[in-house]
């Protein structure tokens, strides 16, 4: 054959070997883009426990931090996409891992006392692809992190309650 009759042939070959190329390129960004939102979901998890250890019960600033936002910015995260409070959960537990029915309680046996350990749940959060044709949102599975109860905003010396 001659090379005015293969000509339409390499424009083809591109378009098919393109469109694999662009197809494996965007998957890996996606697949960039989603380790980087699962590990920011986790890290928020663990953050959101670690100040619920040491900060006040009642503070309301402890899962507006945990999803990296500012003290008093009370919006969605600004570095995950469609993430706010109302997707975590704040739990104080007892020795048993069982949840404390009244923590703000100073003096009951079974209220601020009774607390060990804090458990922050993130569920619900529905990731979506940016993939152009597939517009698949991808509902990620719950992240919990939980740690030993620790000051709760109050010193141990003086009984005074301070914030975060």
């Amino acid at each position: 054959m001659n090379r005015k009759h293969m000509r339409g042939v390499y424009v083809v070959e591109f378009a098919l070997v393109g469109l694999l190329v662009f197809i494996v390129l965007f998957g890996v960004l996606e697949m960039g883009r989603l380790y980087f939102t699962v590990n920011a979901l986790d890290e928020s998890a663990r953050r959101g426990a670690r100040l619920a250890a040491v900060c006040n019960i009642s503070d309301p600033i402890v899962l507006q931090r945990a999803i990296f936002n500012a003290a008093g910015n009370t919006g969605t995260s600004p570095l995950i996409t469609n993430l706010n409070t109302g997707n975590l959960t704040l739990s104080y537990l007892d020795t048993n891992g069982a949840v404390v029915a009244n923590p703000t309680d100073t003096t009951s046996a079974t209220g601020f006392r009774a607390i060990r350990y804090v458990q922050v749940s993130l569920q619900g959060y529905v990731f979506n692809l940016f993939i152009p044709g597939f517009g698949v949102a991808i509902t990620l599975p719950t992240f919990r992190a939980v740690q030993p109860r620790e000051a709760l905003g109050h010193h141990s010396e003086s009984g005074e309650v301070t914030p975060c």
